[in-house]
């Protein structure tokens, strides 16, 4: 949001002085030079818009692939649970599976919009993988299902590491700077020609401004998967919490 509203001010600011500037020492007209000018807007123009597109389909794009690996972690932590559920002496397990899923939804979300992890969760996932192979199942069977646990931690490890990536990336600064740039000789340019503005102009103004200003903030604020507008939410991991009930009522827990 501190992007957003520092280039909301710093435009308004150009453009209040770009007003009183020409309202000063503007001419009433200017023919001469004026085509090149315009069809060099025109060029600008071009740019921003089509770089404004493309960041708004790579910025789409991230946050349906992030949504996706998400819910696959949570589909994983079920997976887990179900491979230990039927392990007398895996209580333990079941109860971190629990608490690594509560961390990552209470802990994790807050910092992740930062490009942050919670270290008490890594900590939990830790000890969660070092329980499951400390596990002495008594039978082929739940031998079995303790390693098919494993195989689970470590996807949930692996599943984790993705999640931190898209919490630390964004969209690339060169997309943000070429817009900032283009948009900025859509805005100034006409300005070039020295004319002193009618209230025509100024309103031509205006729509520029805003165009350009409201096509970047809205980069901006859907260019975090973990926040801004369409933020991916942890929905996935609290209904997995509510399979782990199910679970639990299905192979109810041991002493």
């Amino acid at each position: 949001m501190g992007w957003v509203i520092t280039l909301v001010v710093v435009s308004i600011a150009i453009m209040l002085i770009a007003f009183l500037v020409l309202k000063q020492k503007g001419r009433e007209s200017e023919d001469r030079g004026s085509a090149a000018v315009d069809f060099s807007a025109n060029l600008a123009l071009a740019v921003y818009l089509l770089v404004l597109a493309y960041a708004a389909v790579l910025c789409r794009d991230g946050l349906s692939v992030t949504e996706t690996d998400v819910k696959a972690e949570a589909e994983t932590l079920t997976e887990m649970y179900w491979s230990v559920a039927p392990i007398p002496e895996a209580e333990q397990v079941r109860s971190q599976i629990r608490q690594y899923t509560a961390q990552t939804i209470n802990l994790d979300w807050p910092l992740m919009a930062r490009g942050e992890m919670s270290p008490a969760a890594t900590k939990t996932l830790e000890d969660l993988r070092s329980a499951t192979i400390r596990l002495r199942p008594i039978g082929e069977e739940n031998k079995a299902l303790q390693q098919e646990a494993l195989t689970r931690a470590s996807e949930i490890s692996h599943a984790r590491g993705i999640r931190s990536s898209d919490a630390s990336e964004g969209l690339e600064s060169i997309f943000v700077i070429s817009m900032i740039l283009s948009g900025l000789l859509v805005i100034v340019l006409p300005w070039t020609l020295g004319v002193r503005p009618t209230r025509a102009s100024m309103f031509a103004d205006l729509v520029r401004v805003a165009v350009v200003v409201i096509g970047v903030c809205f980069i901006i604020l859907i260019s975090h998967p973990f926040s801004g507008i369409g933020a991916v939410e942890p929905e996935a991991l609290r209904a997995a919490e509510q399979h782990y009930d199910h679970i639990d009522n299905q192979f109810p827990s041991q002493p």
